[in-house]
């Protein structure tokens, strides 16, 4: 039975459903299906809390329709979202008695079907296959984590929205298509990848004007170059880096004659120049 988590009525229990395509009437094929006799369907509104650290981590679930962000609050008070929930994508796993993060949907409708987890882990435990099918979850869930830390060690912004749309592309088509409708807004983008949204407006409107993407509204892109976002700033750094003028020497020295600093002979001579400018100041 699909039920709203807002609006559940007390003391009622809700019946488990099965989840069909809005289009064919057919059921949706996606991991865990053995585990259908269990779900429950939970329709959200947007910016609902599904799970939080506060609860205890019963549940397992999977995104049907819509999208939804896994969160967690910095020391410093600001948000970091760490997962971008796509339909098929499970969530909610823990090795605690408790979420390690906050989920929220993102799309008004959202619709996640909820596993308890006690008897999805009785069921996995008898189940050899349904075992195989939870590690496989595990493991995407897994690979999402390492492509998001590899977004995330891009050097500069454009690197970093670049390749996110790349990894929203492969993720949404599997690569079969150029054209995206972003489901998150620029602020979701800027806590995404670590930035301001300034900077993410500014990444966009960079990669507009350089031909690489074109931009419908506020959300739909189009990949015009793939090649340079895959590349990213490599060229932009090469010639930059092939326009610097070599460093003039001190003292009228000649850098050929230069001591280099990684050489034994450096090192000696880095350190007495700081022991002198150490007894000059302390008078020794």
């Amino acid at each position: 039975m699909q039920t709203n988590a807002s609006s559940g009525r007390a003391g009622s229990s809700p019946q488990p459903r099965q989840v069909t395509s809005n289009k064919t009437g057919r059921p949706q094929m996606h991991a865990l299906q053995s585990l259908d006799a269990l779900a429950v369907n939970i329709r959200c509104s947007r910016g609902q809390e599904i799970c939080s650290p506060s609860r205890p981590a019963d549940y397992w679930y999977r995104v049907v329709s819509g999208s939804a962000r896994r969160c967690v609050i910095r020391s410093d008070g600001r948000r970091q979202i760490v997962d971008l929930l796509l339909p098929a994508d499970f969530f909610g796993f823990s090795e605690r008695n408790e979420y390690d993060s906050t989920v929220e949907a993102v799309v008004e409708g959202t619709i996640v079907a909820s596993y308890p987890r006690k008897r999805a882990e009785m069921m996995a435990d008898a189940d050899p296959q349904l075992a195989r099918e939870l590690r496989q979850v595990a493991y995407k869930a897994l690979a999402r984590s390492r492509a998001h830390l590899l977004i995330l060690g891009r050097i500069t912004a454009r690197e970093k929205v670049g390749a996110f749309l790349l990894e929203l592309v492969e993720r949404f088509s599997g690569g079969a298509t150029d054209t995206i409708m972003l489901p998150i807004s620029r602020y979701d983008i800027a806590d995404c990848l670590a930035l301001s949204v300034e900077t993410v407006c500014r990444s966009l409107t960079e990669l507009k004007q350089r031909g690489v993407i074109a931009l419908s509204g506020t959300r739909c892109v189009r990949i015009i170059d793939r090649q340079a976002l895959e590349e990213g700033d490599r060229d932009s750094d090469a010639s930059s880096f092939a326009r610097r003028k070599p460093a003039s020497s001190d003292h009228g020295n000649n850098s050929a004659d230069a001591k280099p600093v990684g050489s034994l002979a450096g090192r000696q001579l880095r350190h007495n120049c700081q022991a002198n400018g150490f007894r000059q100041l302390t008078g020794t």
